[in-house]
């Protein structure tokens, strides 16, 4: 892939560095270019990944203003790629929306010669099924991770404003590849483990990017002045089916594990699924709870209406309490044996998951072409093969008796 060379004998901060995006682009810095790399650290214990590198790690907070004002300093770029994904929603917003404040604050004060911001394509919030440019309008849905994104691009476009920052806002849309958690990562986990339901038969569009295009649209960016103050949707070229997506994830797997299901039928089990699992948490964590209903007389009951609606890891454990592992492990067999296969959990969706996997709205990446010189060099199946080989290396194909095909 050709770089932009703009970068060579240039000091940059990676926010973010040992996260996903983060962590790769600290490898190709590294790797292709003649750059000094520094990042903010928040957990020494999470750096494997770019320790082989000399990479100047400093430890720090990026909600602390000296931690992050200490690491911007005598820096040209700064990529922000930190965001909140842990903690309360009131951590994540923390680290969203003051955490990029900080960041902002310290490149205006240390004049940074550009700052880029990544977002998301979740702040245009539930789309139509149609084409979507950066001239959509941002939509708050409720979720802290998109709202607290479009509060954060507010901010950035008002330093760029008001203040005269040099920054640009990147949009990606679900990246994936070796490393990556989301869309990557926990797919297959979700596929060796249960059942993954795919609303109107997997017809929405999966509009996606691989994660080295994804960086070379960073460094487009850091480098293009004409960028300045604008936001960017960074895509694959084409979009394709949900469930081509997860096909290529079960393909590598050798695994058959999702179920198409109506958007009306997933609206309404999805919910009766959810309420289950409240009241199964209820009942594990009240131990007396639990101990007065198995006591009951009506228990007999209560377990056969449970066989109808619960997984087998809480029947077996219910069992257990009541007469034994050896009938517990029969009445497991029994019950295994009366639906012919073994039992897989479905998981769970929320209502704005049915939204996200139904749309099919195609993420147009033209005004990246145009500005950036943005050319996507992987499609979807070369994308796959290079993860499917990435996942093979890391042991994430081990086969799961009861989902071969």
């Amino acid at each position: 892939m050709n770089w932009p060379d703009e970068l060579n004998g240039k000091q940059v901060l990676i926010t973010g560095g040992t996260g996903f995006i983060g962590g790769r682009l600290v490898e190709i810095l590294k790797t292709d270019y003649d750059v000094n790399v520094r990042v903010l650290v928040s957990n020494m214990a999470n750096v494997a990944r770019i320790a082989r590198f000399s990479v100047d790690m400093i430890k720090g907070d990026i909600c602390n203003p000296e931690d992050v004002e200490r690491a911007v300093e005598g820096c040209d770029y700064v990529f922000h790629c930190a965001y909140g994904n842990k903690g309360s929603r009131e951590d994540r917003r923390r680290v969203n929306i003051e955490g990029t404040r900080n960041v902002l604050s310290a490149s205006l004060n240390h004049n940074v010669k550009k700052v880029i911001y990544l977002s998301t394509i979740m702040v245009y919030g539930d789309t139509s099924d149609a084409e979507i440019t950066e001239t959509a309008p941002r939509k708050f849905s409720g979720g802290v991770y998109s709202d607290t994104k479009i509060e954060a691009e507010n901010l950035a476009f008002d330093y760029h404003t008001n203040k005269g920052l040099p920054v640009t806002i990147l949009q990606p849309t679900a990246v994936y590849g070796p490393f990556a958690p989301v869309w990557s990562t926990n797919v297959i986990d979700k596929l060796k483990k249960g059942t993954v339901m795919l609303i109107n038969k997997g017809e929405g569009l999966c509009n996606g990017v691989y994660i080295d295009d994804m960086v070379n649209a960073i460094l487009l960016a850091a480098v293009n002045k004409d960028a300045e103050g604008k936001a960017f949707i960074i895509s694959g070229n084409q979009p394709i089916s949900w469930k081509e997506f997860y096909g290529y994830y079960e393909n590598m797997l050798g695994c058959s594990s999702t179920q198409d299901i109506s958007e009306a039928d997933a609206t309404v089990y999805m919910a009766r699924l959810r309420t289950r699992k409240s009241v199964l948490k209820v009942l594990r964590e009240d131990k007396e709870m639990l101990s007065s209903l198995l006591e009951t007389p009506f228990i007999s009951n209560i377990r056969k209406a449970a066989m109808k609606i619960l997984p087998q890891p809480v029947l077996f454990s219910i069992n257990k309490k009541l007469k034994g592992n050896a009938h517990a492990q029969a009445t497991a067999k029994k019950d295994r044996d009366i639906n012919h296969k073994p039992l897989k959990p479905v998981h769970v969706m929320s209502d704005a998951d049915i939204q996200f996997f139904k749309t099919k709205a195609h993420f147009k990446i033209d005004k990246a072409k145009k500005m950036l010189g943005y050319e996507p060099r992987y499609n979807f199946e070369d994308g796959m093969k290079i993860t499917e080989l990435w996942a093979e290396a890391a042991n994430l194909l081990d086969k799961n008796p009861q989902h071969v095909k």
